[in-house]
């Protein structure tokens, strides 16, 4: 995560075009009236800590995505590009349902492979094609997802999955970004082994007290604002207090003071584009 400014920086042109300027890889960036509206949902006094958490902000960008998603593939034993020189089978999909992120993401995982071409067509397929598939303990099954913030879903998901898989194919899961614990987490409670390119430290999490960003009034006073924008899940979803923007979608363990939009608070980030 990125440091913040010193306390009371001046929000002056320099800082906000310095805001545009890293958050353009947004799918719907901000631009400068819409970064002052959002700071204007502060009071006066409580600007500065606003302020501060845009200065932490970290927005992944395409670039950053297909740039992982590369990695992450070469650095996995036994593929290769060309068919004859792979050890086994493998299988590409996305993890979850259709219209969650796992099949978007796997199409930025083609591309960024190189294997959008008709040739490549059998290495994909959904996850209900996997029992037909019959694999061997010498195959390698990928799965592609975008973020884990605590790990809960894919942990939850994994005895259903691991039905489907029914052999002792090795399970790699893809993802761009996800914070230690979830990380820990997903390799203690399945046999996924986790392949990122950003890992997230608990001293991210902005209202932990290993955080020392801000201090424990800028945390009370971000919590009030955090609870007006969504009440239910104030600290972000599981209580990650993330300040991380995925190019596509911000992931909802982020705060919610960053993504939500509703008629009593917008984002500039928002998960929906279209208030609800």
């Amino acid at each position: 995560m990125r440091a913040p400014k010193h306390r009371g920086a001046p929000i002056d042109e320099a800082r906000i075009s310095g805001w545009e300027a890293r958050f353009r890889y947004y799918r719907a960036s901000p631009n400068t009236v819409e970064i002052n509206a959002w700071l204007a949902r502060f009071s006066r006094d409580d600007q500065d800590t606003a302020a501060r958490v845009l200065d932490c902000v970290e927005v992944i960008s395409d670039l950053k995505i297909h740039e992982g998603y590369k990695n992450a593939l070469a650095s996995i034993d036994g593929w290769h590009k060309r068919a004859a020189d792979r050890e086994g089978r493998w299988v590409f999909t996305g993890f979850g349902r259709p219209g969650e992120s796992g099949l978007s993401m796997l199409r930025a995982f083609r591309e960024a492979n190189g294997l959008t071409a008709h040739a490549h067509e059998s290495l994909f397929c959904n996850l209900l094609e996997i029992p037909s598939l019959q694999l061997t303990a010498e195959d390698t099954i990928v799965l592609v997802d975008d973020f884990s913030g605590s790990g809960q879903q894919i942990c939850k998901r994994w005895p259903t999955l691991q039905e489907l898989i029914a052999s002792d194919a090795r399970c790699f899961i893809v993802l761009t970004a996800a914070t230690a614990s979830a990380i820990k987490r997903i390799e203690e409670e399945t046999e996924l082994k986790v392949m990122v390119q950003t890992t997230i430290q608990r001293n991210e999490n902005i209202f932990s007290d290993s955080c020392l960003r801000f201090d424990a009034a800028e945390k009370a006073t971000l919590l009030k604002y955090c609870r007006r924008a969504d009440a239910q899940h104030p600290r972000g979803f599981n209580d990650c207090g993330l300040l991380y923007v995925l190019s596509h979608k911000t992931p909802n363990n982020s705060i919610p003071v960053l993504h939500t939009n509703h008629d009593r608070w917008v984002g500039l980030f928002p998960r929906n584009l279209q208030q609800e």
